[in-house]
């Protein structure tokens, strides 16, 4: 079967109704993205805000009446196609395995997806198996990577491990399998939970590994080592509680900061921890301190 997608660019308080219409006209889906590099890096929990200009393109079935499309989008909003193009029918599947394969961190730590039969591991490497899903954290993006960058550099042998936001589970998982004598996921998003449990358990690293979402009433012990990889707002609001929750001597990874941000989470952090380390990758900085 063969497809058209058709592209608007619209202010972000007509996306609704816009929406609607085009599934009215027969849209199979739409998808949303940033028009004006108008970035969003820290919605509140269960919000999913859009950008003030977006581009909307909806996809309809090749024998859709393009004229009748445009002439009903132009009515309602006075905007133009952007743009228009035929597409084949494709498996989707396949085609996002491509954008996700094999990942080396550090000299021995690989995150590998289900599918990749053609990167060659080392037989001593340390392998993470990970597909892509609804939870955050599959290696990819650079605030996951330099945490696990410092895990493989700094594996945690014999240490407690709290994972503080944990996603996918990837840095729990590491952490299991770098050496861990225990570690505790926690998240307040329920998919995140699920992921996580999924992802121990298909990595056999269930023993060591217990997952909790946020809210549950769950007596956490002082740890060894503990990771934070989420939005600097909630690393600043939960400072005093890494804090308690860390022993003496204990370490902190903090992800998720970017350039602007930096001072600000330093200057929170410095009054319960010594020797703040910084480090980045492209815009993305990571923070390790010590308990003192």
């Amino acid at each position: 079967m063969k497809w058209l997608q058709i592209s608007f660019e619209i202010k972000n308080h007509k996306v609704d109704f816009v929406s609607e219409v085009l599934i009215g006209l027969g849209s199979v889906s739409i998808n949303y993205f940033d028009a004006k590099n108008d970035a969003i890096y820290e919605p509140a929990v269960g919000e999913t805000p859009l950008w003030p200009n977006v581009i909307l393109t909806a996809l309809f079935p090749s024998d859709v009446n393009k004229d009748f499309v445009k002439s009903s989008i132009f009515d309602i909003c006075n905007v133009d196609i952007l743009t228009s193009s035929n597409l084949k029918e494709r498996d989707w599947l396949d085609e996002c395995k491509k954008d996700f394969h094999s990942m080396q961190f550090g000299q021995n730590l690989w995150v590998c997806p289900s599918w990749d039969s053609k990167t060659i591991i080392p037989d001593n490497a340390i392998i993470i198996h990970m597909d892509p899903g609804l939870a955050f954290g599959t290696g990819s993006h650079q605030t996951t990577n330099l945490c696990l960058e410092y895990l493989e550099t700094y594996p945690p042998i014999n240490k407690v491990v709290v994972d503080y936001g944990c996603g996918t589970g990837i840095l729990a998982i590491a952490a299991a399998k770098l050496g861990a004598s225990s570690v505790l996921a926690i998240d307040n998003d329920p998919q995140a939970v699920i992921a996580c449990k999924e992802n121990s358990l298909i990595n056999k690293c269930e023993v060591k590994i217990k997952t909790f979402h946020s809210s549950y009433q769950v007596e956490i012990k002082q740890c060894d080592l503990l990771i934070a990889n989420i939005l600097t707002n909630t690393l600043i609001e939960l400072a005093p509680k890494f804090a308690a929750l860390l022993k003496t001597d204990g370490s902190l990874i903090l992800s998720g900061i970017l350039k602007e941000q930096v001072e600000k989470v330093i200057s929170c952090y410095s009054e319960y921890f010594l020797d703040l380390e910084v480090s980045h990758l492209d815009e993305w900085f990571r923070i390790v301190a010590r308990r003192q």
